[in-house]
């Protein structure tokens, strides 16, 4: 009985894990929105000016 509750909990966390990671994936895939994009450009044309 014992040995089954842990095979459930293993399989359960495996899970979880699994899910984060396509979750971030989708997120990652997602375009950055145009005011990030600007911002990037400031920062780097500041950089570029010091």
């Amino acid at each position: 009985m014992a040995t089954a509750l842990w095979i459930i909990v293993a399989i359960l966390a495996i899970g979880t894990v699994v899910g984060g990671l396509m979750r971030m994936r989708a997120w990652l895939r997602k375009p950055a929105p145009p005011e990030i994009i600007e911002a990037a450009r400031r920062r780097e044309e500041e950089a570029e000016d010091d």
